[in-house]
């Protein structure tokens, strides 16, 4: 019997960057933001406390603005860190649209530390395994020759190319399908899957080897699939998986060694 794997929340991984990068920024800014708001609030209060009526109002309308400016600069990190806390939202969701599936038989395993870098879902079922990237990215999503691009409605010539996302989602894939290969001996498909948060007008597009797919439709999507595993080897895969979320050796490598 294969061990439960140690809960993992979905978006973990994205969200302890997005902590650990504000906690640096603050830390760093601290001293700026004293620097160019304190002597403004300081001076305020002092006059504030100090002097007339008219005056002290005045002084404390600059404190005031300027204590809330530093509130707002403090919590308004630089846009690669909130990136992180925005990718996290974003696995979260796609967490909630698989929640339901789990209990016809889905086995989902979020935020899954491997041998190279981190998986953010992994699901096996009747249906297969699948490898699931989410992407919650601000703006349209079109596919264009088999590359994504990123346009921002209110500048239509802010088009960035995104054409590291599939690769990176086969390059995943595919080391999955090895580490499942090597412990259980089933060589299986493991299809790559982005969902997509962001405004994404196809909708669905399966390439033949990666699935695009608007995180609304994920969850009709995946009720739909046909079964192509039989029970007892997608039970073996889902074994296997939970012992690499445990970081454990599977009963094969055991033996082996």
């Amino acid at each position: 019997m294969s061990a439960k794997p140690r809960a993992a929340k979905p978006g973990a991984y994205a969200h302890d960057r997005y902590t650990r990068g504000l906690r640096n920024y603050r830390a760093r800014a601290r001293w700026i933001f004293a620097a160019v708001f304190g002597p403004f609030i300081l001076a305020g209060l002092v006059v504030l406390i100090l002097d007339g009526h008219e005056l002290s109002w005045i002084a404390g309308a600059v404190a005031g603005a300027f204590t809330g400016a530093w509130l707002v600069m403090r919590d308004e990190p630089p846009a690669y860190i909130e990136h992180w806390n925005e990718g996290a939202e974003g696995e979260r969701k796609t967490a909630k649209a698989l929640k339901p599936l789990q209990r016809s038989g889905l086995r989902v395993v979020h935020d899954l530390q491997a041998r190279y870098g981190n998986y953010d879902h992994v699901a096996v079922g009747r249906a297969g395994v699948f490898l699931l990237e989410t992407k919650n990215l601000k703006g349209v999503v079109e596919l264009r020759n088999g590359v994504l691009h990123l346009r921002r409605r209110l500048d239509p010539d802010a088009d960035t190319r995104l054409d590291q996302i599939r690769p990176r989602a086969l390059a995943a894939a595919a080391r999955l399908k090895e580490d499942i290969e090597r412990r259980t001996g089933h060589c299986t498909w493991v299809q790559a899957v982005v969902v997509l948060w962001s405004d994404f007008p196809e909708g669905l597009v399966d390439d033949g080897r990666c699935i695009f797919i608007h995180g609304p439709q994920l969850r009709a999507r995946m009720q739909s699939l046909p079964n192509r595993l039989d029970q007892v080897k997608a039970e073996e895969i889902t074994a296997a998986i939970e012992h690499i979320a445990n970081h454990e050796p599977s009963e094969n490598q055991a033996d082996a060694a």
